[in-house]
């Protein structure tokens, strides 16, 4: 697993340009912002990312190895840009959000049978809104499940994860909501290396599913999200690839699409 130090985050920390509630996903500062809670920015309200970047900081405190059940501390950094786009009382709007996050956590891995892994997690964030500078917290739970293999020169990883979400501060127009998420990786040989380094290649494609993603506001319909999906390519290399001490076990780069929100999406490590 990556290990990263904590000069690296710090600084990845200064270079965002507005911070906004904690949270992994650009979506959800669609959903916590106070403009769209009271209902502000009316109707047919839509998203784009120009990007996303996740960055899976973390601190192994002991190795699954042998069978035996392994516990990280995980504190990914997610930093994107948000361009929001509707139509309120007064016309068509366009706002533009600057996205940055921190979701602190603790994670078991217990091997399952020779290939898969389960990896129960408990987590919570602090971040300030985009506009009100209101600090929030927003914590969650959940558990992922990931398996690799080689079938002859395929390299395919399946993952999946349940979650739940809520905010700290109490709201009565957003209670806490359900994520569910499968994915699939295939890779094969490119034919080159970097050093000594064999790199490969291939695709990827992540569901996610929603409930209870509703968000009720004043005068205007909720916002509703059911679904989502993200399909890109994937790069990896055979030893994990090295830039000075960063690993980067798994490089993507994807579109994610559906209601309410689209854009590129950026990853260093297969999420599960």
């Amino acid at each position: 697993m990556p290990r990263r130090g904590t000069w690296c985050a710090l600084f990845l920390l200064l270079i965002v340009v507005s911070p906004a509630a904690a949270q992994d996903q650009a979506l959800d500062l669609l959903l916590f912002d106070p403009s769209l809670r009271a209902g502000d920015e009316g109707t047919d309200v839509h998203a784009s990312t120009v990007q996303l970047y996740r960055l899976p900081l973390s601190k192994r405190l002991r190795a699954a190895d042998g069978g035996n059940w392994g516990l990280r501390l995980t504190f990914p950094v997610t930093l994107s840009s948000l361009k929001v786009q509707g139509v309120s009382d007064i016309g068509p709007f366009v706002k533009r959000l600057g996205v940055g996050a921190i979701i602190p956590g603790i994670e078991l891995e217990i091997p399952v049978g020779e290939r898969w892994r389960l990896r129960p997690f408990v987590e919570a964030g602090i971040g300030r809104g985009s506009e009100r500078g209101d600090v929030e917290v927003l914590y969650g739970s959940g558990i992922r499940a990931r398996s690799d293999r080689r079938l002859r020169q395929l390299w395919l990883s399946l993952g999946a994860s349940g979650m739940y979400r809520k905010l700290g501060a109490a709201d009565d127009k957003y209670g806490g909501h359900s994520t569910v998420e499968a994915a699939a990786d295939a890779q094969l040989p490119l034919g080159f290396s970097i050093g000594s380094k064999a790199a490969r290649g291939g695709i990827y494609g992540i569901a996610r599913g929603f409930g209870g993603l509703r968000l009720e506001r004043t005068g205007h319909p909720p916002i509703v999200l059911d679904h989502q999906f993200e399909v890109g390519v994937s790069f990896a290399t055979d030893p994990v690839l090295r830039i000075w001490k960063v690993s980067l076990p798994w490089v993507a780069v994807g579109y994610q699409f559906g209601e309410a929100l689209s854009g590129v999406r950026i990853s260093t490590k297969f999420p599960f």
